[in-house]
């Protein structure tokens, strides 16, 4: 397993990288030690790349306690916008359990979190190019 941050001012963007066997607890503590690192912004939106990973050991459960572990970590940007997150990954077998992600972030996160099967929608997305990219999965009214 692999797991790293970057950070991208000139685009406004934290992103993360993961790849290989993830775990929740994993998934928790790179955000975590980006969060403590000196050149964080709160003003960042996120980008996550799941490059050959898997999350075969990620239930239902843990994907729950890491949303709960990221809201924790939500605070209004400066300017008042809403904090946008993109996950990317192209692994069918992940996106089940990115869709049941997605869907418990809405209901508990400030931030906007969307899952997206190519890197360019995700950036097309995360730069408010909203027709540029289509967003990977259906959308949900409230």
């Amino acid at each position: 397993m692999t797991v790293s941050f970057e950070f991208s001012p000139e685009d406004g963007l934290c992103v993360w990288t993961m790849s290989g066997r993830l775990t929740a607890d994993a998934m928790i503590a790179i955000v975590q030690e980006a969060h403590a690192d000196p050149r964080w912004s709160n003003d960042y939106d996120f980008l996550t790349v799941l490059t050959d990973a898997s999350l075969a050991d990620v239930t239902a459960d843990e994907a729950e306690r890491v949303v709960q572990a990221l809201a924790e970590l939500d605070t209004p940007r400066a300017d008042g916008k809403i904090k946008r997150a993109a996950v990317v990954c192209s692994d069918e077998m992940a996106a089940g359990l990115l869709v049941y992600y997605e869907y418990r972030s809405k209901a508990e996160r400030a931030t906007d979190e969307r899952y997206f099967k190519t890197e360019r929608h995700a950036r097309a997305w995360l730069a408010g190019e909203d027709s540029a990219g289509e967003h990977e999965l259906p959308s949900r009214s409230a």
